[in-house]
């Protein structure tokens, strides 16, 4: 089995677990997003909130696809020589 396929069984219990527990998950989620706003003093607040915002989506039934790569972190092609 290759570290792929490790990683994706790993990903799928811990989807089915939080699926079978949403209480817990959500109220880890509320404490995460406590601290992680705490240690960051406040200063990210907008995007932790969205972020757990999109986790509690995800698991009321929410796509779980991640987001496709977008251009601007591609690398631009040098220009063409005249």
């Amino acid at each position: 089995m290759g570290l792929f396929d490790e990683v994706a069984n790993v990903v799928g219990q811990a989807e089915k677990l939080a699926h079978e527990h949403p209480d817990q998950v959500k109220a880890a989620l509320a404490k995460a997003e406590e601290v992680a706003d705490d240690k960051t003093g406040h200063k990210y607040s907008s995007q932790i909130a969205a972020g757990i915002q999109k986790a509690s989506e995800t698991l009321d039934g929410g796509d779980i696809t991640p987001p496709a790569s977008t251009p601007a972190s591609t690398p631009a092609a040098p220009p063409a020589a005249q």
